[in-house]
């Protein structure tokens, strides 16, 4: 219930902040219970938006079950919110309510394809994969015990075995998911120091995307449309955005959030020209920033690649060019490599590892591994943890997700300059590789794991 408390406390305390500023709807609001008292408190702010929410005080909002605070929040949000909600009675979730919507809970059949005998994945295409999806599933009747947990997402409201015997030894779902929030190689070290993204920003163009989720919701400063259905939650952009900038998994949580919702296709084809549209107004409000005397934007994340020569491709080309020159790096797919910039290579951390020792971490599977003749490459590759990691899940405002492919490299990279931005606000993209480089941890057989600290030491 903590999560849905948060959004009540966030709005009690930016009352007290406005009616001390005497903002007059403020002054308003607490004139409908307080009359014309000048003396009130955190606690009268608290009386005064359970009130607002259909309740009668606060304890009672503090009592009150978990769907009755969901339905609460719901029916107010719904005001103000592109993708409605709805909310399920019994388990107390708000989840967008579209032709997108997921069940609460989905039985193992409603998944075709996943075999949790041989642990595979076949689409309809007949590709095999490795990496399984069990997200709100209902798996309590399977026998999960030689399952390969850092080959498999799963959220909160994936239902497992009762038995410990049909589980992977040692593994505990909810503490598992929990302990995967951090981002890892002592970042949460450098917020400790205050070096945590303040004063600073970023932008993200992915498509559709969940606004108000609790990992995030603070952080997020713009959302715009460019080509996209509103009604939808995504996929990617939940993800993306609380592995750079989320309260508890954004390697840079205190950074300022820019996320523009464009389509990636024009007139049933791949193209680039709503991607580029939107780099565009990146372009534009980082000018704007500059002038309101703010830092800009540091970093653009695109998860794809946007130097594929398709559709739109002259339009983005343009607006690359347009970036480069403004001091802005833009992060998409293999355009870092067409950057001249070394390769980055993906980890996670072993399972039963230490996420914050770089001895913990190996190269993940879906990349490739490296010939002996080739070792000497190694050197040239700067390591980021991409997979095993928790992050926001995708359609739902309470919920993480432990995601295992992670195709999401591109987030901790760009949380990471954010953080490098703040010690030393013109750092190029090639400095930042290369003093990664020269300051990370070498391990045979992987590459060079970047050292969040000894990189930002070296930038003081």
């Amino acid at each position: 219930m903590s999560e849905y408390l948060e959004f009540f406390r966030v709005e009690a305390k930016s009352l007290l902040k406005n009616f001390r500023d005497n903002d007059k709807n403020a002054i308003a609001r607490c004139a409908k219970v307080f009359g014309e008292r000048t003396d009130l408190s955190l606690m009268n702010m608290q009386h005064v938006v359970a009130k607002e929410f259909g309740f009668a005080n606060w304890n009672e909002l503090q009592s009150a079950e978990r769907w009755q605070l969901a339905a609460a929040l719901i029916a107010d949000k719904n005001k103000m919110l592109k993708t409605p909600l709805a909310v399920d009675y019994e388990e107390g979730a708000l989840y967008p309510s579209s032709e997108r919507s997921v069940r609460i809970r989905a039985k193992l059949e409603k998944r075709p394809g996943l075999d949790l005998v041989n642990f595979t994945q076949t689409s309809r295409n007949g590709f095999v994969d490795s990496f399984l999806r069990l997200n709100s599933l209902d798996i309590s009747e399977c026998d999960l015990a030689k399952m390969d947990v850092l080959s498999v997402t799963y959220d909160e409201y994936t239902i497992w075995p009762k038995e410990a015997d049909k589980l992977p030894q040692g593994f505990d779902p909810a503490k598992f998911i929990e302990e995967r929030k951090n981002p890892g190689l002592g970042v949460r070290a450098l917020h400790k120091q205050g070096i945590n993204g303040a004063n600073r920003a970023v932008a993200v163009i992915d498509l559709s995307m969940l606004t108000d989720h609790i990992e995030y919701h603070n952080n997020l400063k713009e959302h715009e449309i460019i080509g996209c259905a509103e009604n939808l939650h995504g996929l990617n952009g939940a993800v993306l955005v609380s592995a750079i900038a989320g309260t508890n998994c954004g390697v840079a949580p205190k950074a300022e959030v820019y996320y523009f919702s464009a389509d990636n296709r024009e007139n049933g084809q791949l193209s680039l020209r709503y991607y580029a549209r939107a780099l565009n107004k990146i372009c534009d409000l980082h000018i704007q920033l500059k002038n309101d005397g703010k830092s800009g934007i540091d970093t653009v994340c695109i998860l794809w690649d946007v130097s594929r020569e398709i559709d739109g491709a002259a339009e983005m080309k343009a607006a690359l060019q347009r970036a480069e020159e403004l001091g802005i790096w833009v992060n998409s797919g293999n355009y870092r490599y067409s950057n001249k910039l070394w390769r980055a290579f993906r980890i996670h951390c072993k399972m039963g590892g230490d996420v914050e020792n770089p001895d913990d971490y190996e190269v993940m599977p879906n990349e490739p591994k490296f010939p002996e003749s080739q070792k000497d490459l190694l050197r040239s590759m700067l390591c980021f943890p991409a997979g095993g990691r928790t992050v926001a899940q995708a359609d739902r405002l309470d919920a993480y997700q432990f995601d295992a492919p992670g195709f999401y490299l591109n987030a901790y990279v760009c949380g990471l300059f954010v953080l490098a931005r703040s010690i030393c606000p013109t750092l190029t993209p090639d400095e930042f590789y290369r003093i990664g480089l020269e300051t990370g941890d070498f391990r045979d057989g992987i590459g060079v794991i970047v050292n969040p600290q000894k990189l930002i030491d070296a930038l003081k």
